[in-house]
């Protein structure tokens, strides 16, 4: 049966963006700003502690002084990377990536992984690695191993956890391993083992065909279980509070009908027609799983909740002391979002009708909507990149009380507040008027006017001022 904390997690990193960012990417502190923009090409922006610089859609760069944070782009998503005093991460198209961490007792630590070159360094030499895939390579501390070593990967390869030393010969093929508790040997597919003594004992003979042992051998209720594949799987706890059954099982397609229960927990499970018709509860852990696949599909797991009907129609929520949310995906054309961070009062609300229209509300009170966003999915970096490029019209609330339009692709900006009104018109006219003054701009700078309480000022050839 197929493992629902396993399911339920990989839904949610599939379908939903990270819920608590520690780190903005753009301005959003209440103070004045300090804005420039030419066209959709460039906007520069400051405010007290915060400064942004994009040019569209080339770079971007965001800094923060509190913490000396800083996230910078290169056609995102092809390339980004984000850094404290204390941090650094990058990736190149998600395929290259490198993460720094510094330790006060040890200095920085570095890893670099890529499909190819794998390689990484600490204070000592120890601490340093370096591979090239698959010829050879060793790594330190990664993959919950304390080494991991390969020479002409899968000829040899061989890793080590504790006291715990393994070798393996054309992985997975052929492997043997132990330590004082553990005694590991696999031979495929004729022979395998994995005895760790006190927990657990597995067995296969013709893998994957036969198939036997049993685990839990530390805790209250030990179970056994049993695999003639495909044909029968079966599972049983030592007292017989736990026992399951599947017939004709497939790995991803499950099985052609299969059942368990658990006296103790309170949980059933049926499985008919392989992942068609799925249904589930237990009562101690709150979950509950009820799918007539394709058409309607139902998953509850302690507060996290899910919801489908037909493959491109899902509403997921939470509902946690930190976290309340209601989302709602009809793939690819609608996209709302409505979370409440309970710690903080704040609410965060995002809305997209692909590709005509997206709006977002953050929990800063920051308000922004556009006509035409022509990327299909959630993702504020990416739509704060690209979006200007393609717009009809842009609107913007900010928290520090400003308010920004924007008509085709910005060929015309205003900014206003209370006490200032700015006009951007690229190449030809830039409109700013203030309670200090009033100026304008034709042809950034060839002939200019500014006027205060005492003087005007006229601009002529961008240097010459009358």
């Amino acid at each position: 049966m197929i493992n629902k904390n396993l399911v339920l997690i990989l839904f949610f990193l599939v379908c939903t963006e990270s819920l608590f960012s520690e780190y903005p990417f753009k301005p959003v502190s209440p103070y004045p700003s300090e804005y420039n923009q030419f066209w959709f090409l460039y906007q520069s922006e400051k405010r007290l502690g915060e400064e942004e610089r994009i040019f569209r859609p080339f770079f971007s760069t965001y800094k923060e002084t509190k913490s000396n944070y800083r996230y910078d782009t290169v056609l995102f998503p092809i390339y980004y990377s984000e850094k404290t005093d204390y941090w650094r991460v990058w990736s190149f198209l998600f395929f290259f990536s490198g993460t720094e961490t510094y330790h006060d007792d040890l200095g920085w630590d570095e890893d670099t992984l890529s499909p190819l070159l794998i390689w990484g360094k600490g204070e000592t030499a120890r601490e340093s690695y370096f591979g090239f895939f698959p010829l050879f390579g060793r790594l330190r501390g990664k993959a919950s191993y304390s080494e991991l070593n390969f020479t002409l990967f899968p000829l040899y390869s061989n890793w080590k956890y504790k006291n715990y030393n393994a070798h393996g010969i054309l992985w997975p093929l052929v492997m043997w391993g132990g330590s004082e508790v553990r005694s590991d040997l696999r031979i495929l597919p004729f022979y395998s083992h994995k005895i760790h003594k006190g927990k657990y004992e597995r067995y296969s003979v013709l893998w994957p065909f036969i198939q036997w042992g049993s685990i839990n051998e530390d805790k209250r209720e030990p179970f056994t279980y049993k695999m003639f594949w495909p044909f029968y799987l079966s599972k049983d706890s030592e007292f017989g509070n736990m026992k399951a059954r599947a017939f004709l099982w497939f790995p991803v397609l499950g099985s052609l009908f299969s059942y368990g229960y658990d006296k103790r927990t309170h949980e059933k499970d049926l499985n008919v027609l392989f992942f068609l018709f799925q249904y589930g509860q237990n009562d101690d852990e709150d979950y509950r799983k009820l799918i007539l696949f394709p058409f309607y599909g139902y998953y509850r797991f302690a507060y996290k909740e899910t919801r489908f009907f037909t493959p491109f129609y899902f509403r997921l929520s939470t509902d946690s002391h930190h976290l309340k949310s209601s989302e709602t995906y009809f793939i690819p054309f609608w996209w709302r979002t409505n979370r409440t961070y309970v710690q903080w009062g704040r609410e965060d609300n995002y809305y997209k009708l692909w590709p005509f229209f997206r709006w977002h509300e953050d929990r800063e009170g920051n308000l922004t909507w556009n006509f035409l966003s022509l990327f299909p999915i959630k993702s504020e970096l990416v739509e704060r990149i690209w979006d200007p490029v393609w717009s009809i019209v842009e609107y913007q609330k900010l928290s520090n009380g400003e308010k920004r339009l924007s008509f085709l692709m910005r060929l015309y900006t205003q900014r206003w507040n209370e006490e200032e009104l700015h006009i951007h018109v690229p190449l030809l006219v830039e409109y700013s008027s203030t309670p200090e003054k009033t100026s304008y701009q034709f042809l950034y700078g060839l002939f200019g006017l500014e006027r205060n309480k005492d003087k005007t000022t006229v601009q002529i050839f961008w240097w010459i001022r009358l």
